[in-house]
């Protein structure tokens, strides 16, 4: 708040802030505050102006933050985390009694394979604690400083200064047709899987993939059918079609029976990767972060051994 002496606001306004943002309308605000929608009204007004911004208008669609608003809501968030932190003692963490809000940021391949596991031992030792995912974005760093995000779980990180990073799991990959495919029988030759129509997952909007650049070091390039964001949509897709996958094989195991697949090895050296969680050396010590850190990589470790209830 520039040019703003703290010790002139009220700080519970902050809360009301942080409600108005998020909710987008004076009622649900109120609701989650506690607050008439007068009192919540009223509570805008006086954030307008000590901001000397309107901070959410009107349109037909409803209430929006300005530009403004849009700029307050990510570091207003950190700040309230910090302060509810240091007001509840935070060289103390319960998880048995804990009612905390953990972000993560990954990818809906990895929520598909390490959620399950990591919901069900949360559940049982922090029945209070909610997760949140948000997609994964290629800059991680500042919202892992400044909390927005807890932990960030994903392949490739950028080497920035203050970032851990601890590997989780190995995955192979695999490829993936519907069952009765006409031009694919028990093993499948690089003749014909060049000759076959594609799906490439990419999730940042590229066109080419690990598998592209391999044919290419052979001399070789495939025929990309489709190009999708997600993970999850392509078996989808392929289960009722012609086109073919090469895809996570812990995706495949979840998903590849329930969608009739076959699975079988790609006719090309195809490498795999590691899945890693990172977080902010900022939050090395916090009792929380560390405690989801440690479930995470507990749950991890399920899927090594086939005890997260998929098959290995």
């Amino acid at each position: 708040m520039h040019g703003v002496q703290l010790q002139g606001v009220d700080l519970n306004l902050l809360v009301a802030l942080e409600a108005l943002l998020s909710e987008r309308s004076v009622t649900r605000a109120g609701a989650r505050l506690g607050l008439t929608a007068s009192a919540t009204s009223h509570a805008l007004g006086r954030l307008r102006a000590t901001f000397g911004d309107e901070l959410l208008v009107r349109t037909r669609g409803g209430m929006i933050p300005t530009a403004r608003g849009e700029q307050l809501l990510v570091p207003l968030r950190a700040a309230l985390r910090d302060v509810g932190a240091l007001l509840s003692n935070s060289a103390r963490f319960d998880p048995r009694t804990s009612r905390r809000e953990f972000v993560l940021a990954s990818t809906d391949y990895i929520e598909a394979v390490l959620l399950p596991p990591l919901l069900a031992r949360v559940s049982a030792a922090a029945p209070g604690v909610q997760l949140r995912v948000h997609p994964l974005v290629s800059d991680v760093a500042a919202p892992l400083e400044t909390g927005a995000i807890t932990v960030a779980l994903g392949v490739v990180f950028e080497n920035s200064p203050g970032l851990q990073q601890q590997a989780l799991f190995s995955e192979e990959m695999v490829l993936v047709c519907r069952k009765g495919h006409p031009d694919v029988k028990r093993t499948i030759d690089l003749a014909t899987y060049l000759r076959l129509r594609h799906v490439l997952v990419s999730v940042r909007g590229g066109s080419q993939s690990v598998v592209d650049e391999q044919l290419a070091e052979l001399g070789h390039a495939r025929q990309i059918a489709l190009v999708v964001p997600h993970f999850l949509a392509a078996p989808l897709i392929v289960a009722s079609s012609d086109l073919v996958l090469t895809t996570p094989a812990r995706l495949v195991r979840r998903l590849g029976p329930a969608l009739d697949l076959r699975t079988l090895a790609p006719p090309l050296a195809v490498p795999g990767f590691t899945v890693r969680q990172v977080w902010h050396e900022r939050h090395q010590d916090d009792p929380g972060h560390l405690w989801l850190r440690q479930q995470i990589f507990a749950a991890a470790k399920t899927l090594a051994t086939g005890k997260d209830g998929s098959r290995c």
